[in-house]
């Protein structure tokens, strides 16, 4: 059935049938959904004003700018919450409004907003406050905001706490109760993008789609689903990256992309995205926002090595954690991993602790949570695999939490260290309650991949209609780009190659296997293999091997090439 599937998209979209395997096994079924993940276009926006709230939040807004008055946006420390500030920034201005920004800190004030916070930015002046990325659980700080005389906008893509909402002019957040917006998996820079785009609609101007990149890059960094609004989003703003109008993100993408190459999701997830967050997490965040706000390239370059030497400090810190975590998992769980996985150490630094989870999480197919124990209170951070939902086994424990928020793949909170082993309990249950068995459906082959593929199928003759050679070569690559971006709950494709011949094999320094590869009937392909050194013993035997592998880019002297990246080796 999924040939026949895979044959029917094959030949109605005119792509190559490896190409239309690789969708059937990622869940496409039909030719429309197919289309729309190589295709997406304007028609999968939607308009803002379908979304809950809206049309007040656009007269909140107007009768800030009729008064003169300015705004205080706060946003979250990560990404998402970075980029949200940057656009509202930005386009506000554009528009006559004036505004100041704060970020958290992480260390100090915590997940969200606070008490503190706001009382901070009320002395400073604020009137009128836009939360961003947060605010959908800040039910006690708002109320604060509210007491002290203050006007207040909730921006959020949070689901809320289950125990009301907070008590604000005005809430955008399409996960609401009765909030009927087509595209409710938003990131919080996708809400305020929608948001602006109503704004400039109401005022007569275009909808701003050169701030799609800054939508790209929060939408990838915080995992939301991809959805065609999304996707399309998230794609427009990936092209136009290389190209972006803004300073900041010229000067990320002259320093860490190859010339003239393109920006996929998998390089805002592993290159632009950690170098963006690596100062919050270890200290500061406004640094990065600094960036992605600075007006000059001279500016722009100064702050990039700031940055830079964060990431390096970050990565050090992120390591010496990750190492103790996972011996901690051996010390207290043995061969018999538990559905959900909880690991505590006493000051662990707060800002790595998602790398940690999420590698955790990784490495032993659980969803975890690690825990830092500073004071007597535990500051968690939490992630996900597939079955399990961070979100509603947080709510079933709210009263244990002083503080929580996130979504069902990552999740954040805090409680005394003393409840630790009874929340290990309560995950426990929950993980059963949801279904979640923590079962890893097994294979005979090692490493997980999407389908076989002949090598052979890398590359595709196409047919032109004039010319002097009717017949163009063409990679598989070219289709597999219009399928961006990747990241996230749709990672980036990996195929099974069976009876490949290894040719010239070259250890390289760090334990990097450089190599040719081909199979009966196809091209001679190059090839890397990152730190898979003790898999070279079975290159010399002079007999054919499997390989899992990435097709990827290589750009080198301004052209690029194909490579296939070998993930394993057998």
């Amino acid at each position: 059935m999924e040939d026949l599937v895979a044959s029917t998209l094959s030949s109605t979209l005119k792509i190559p049938h490896a190409v239309a395997r690789f969708l059937v096994s990622r869940g496409i079924k039909t030719v429309s959904d197919a289309y729309h993940m190589l295709c997406s276009n304007e028609s999968d926006v939607h308009d803002p004003f379908l979304m809950m709230g809206m049309d007040k939040a656009v007269e909140w807004i107007l009768a800030v700018r009729e008064r003169g008055e300015r705004v205080f946006i706060f946003g979250d420390y990560d990404l998402d919450g970075m980029t949200s500030v940057t656009l509202l920034t930005r386009c506000l201005k554009t528009v006559g409004i004036e505004s100041e920004w704060r970020l958290p800190n992480r260390f100090g004030d915590g997940y969200g907003l606070s008490v503190s916070a706001v009382d901070e930015m009320y002395e400073s002046g604020a009137r009128n406050l836009i939360t961003v990325d947060t605010g959908i659980t800040a039910n006690v700080e708002i109320a604060h905001a509210k007491e002290l005389g203050m006007a207040v906008m909730v921006m959020d893509h949070h689901q809320p706490s289950g125990d009301g909402l907070p008590v604000s002019d005005v809430l955008l957040d399409p996960h609401q109760e009765g909030d009927n917006y087509p595209n409710p998996e938003l990131c919080g820079v996708g809400v305020s993008y929608k948001f602006i785009c109503a704004l400039f609609s109401r005022l007569g101007i275009k909808a701003p789609v050169e701030y799609l990149d800054l939508v790209a890059l929060g939408t990838l960094a915080d995992l939301v689903q991809m959805t065609p609004e999304n996707r399309y989003f998230t794609r427009t703003g990936l092209e136009s990256l290389k190209n972006s109008r803004w300073p900041g993100v010229q000067e990320m993408y002259t320093s860490l992309m190859k010339p003239h190459s393109c920006v996929g999701g998998i390089d805002v997830m592993y290159k632009l995205a950690p170098l963006l967050n690596a100062p919050g997490r270890m200290e500061r965040p406004d640094p990065a926002l600094k960036l992605l706000l600075c007006e000059n390239k001279g500016e722009a370059g100064k702050l990039l090595e700031e940055l830079k030497d964060w990431n390096a400090r970050r990565k050090q810190k992120e390591a010496e954690i990750t190492e103790m975590a996972m011996e901690q998992v051996k010390a207290l769980y043995g061969d018999t991993i538990p559905t959900v996985i909880v690991v505590a150490g006493e000051n662990w630094h707060v800002g790595v602790i998602g790398i940690v989870a999420a590698k955790l999480a990784q490495e032993f197919h659980r969803p975890s949570a690690v825990l830092s124990i500073i004071n007597g209170m535990a500051h968690a951070s939490a992630r996900a695999v597939p079955g399990f939902n961070w979100h509603k086994a947080l709510f079933d424990s709210r009263e244990l939490f002083d503080r929580w928020g996130g979504h069902a793949n990552a999740a954040g909170f805090s409680l005394e260290a003393g409840k630790i082993e009874e929340l290990r309990g309560r995950l426990l249950q929950s993980a059963k309650d949801q279904g979640y068995t923590g079962e890893v459906i097994n294979t005979d082959e090692s490493y997980p991949y999407d389908i076989k593929i002949a090598l052979r199928e890398l590359t595709v003759e196409t047919r032109v209609p004039t010319g002097r050679y009717p017949i163009r070569e063409r990679s598989i690559l070219e289709f597999i780009d219009l399928l961006e971006p990747f990241g996230g709950n749709f990672p980036y494709p990996a195929f099974r190659a069976e009876n490949v011949t290894v040719h010239r094999v070259r250890e390289l320094r760090g334990g990097h296997l450089q190599m040719e590869i081909s199979q009966a009937g196809s091209a001679v392909f190059p090839a890397i293999a990152f730190g898979l050194r003790k898999s070279k013993a079975l290159l010399g035997r002079s007999r054919p091997v499997t390989v899992v592998f990435e097709p990827i880019w290589n750009y080198y002297n301004n052209t690029k090439t194909v490579q296939l990246c070998i993930k394993s080796i057998e």
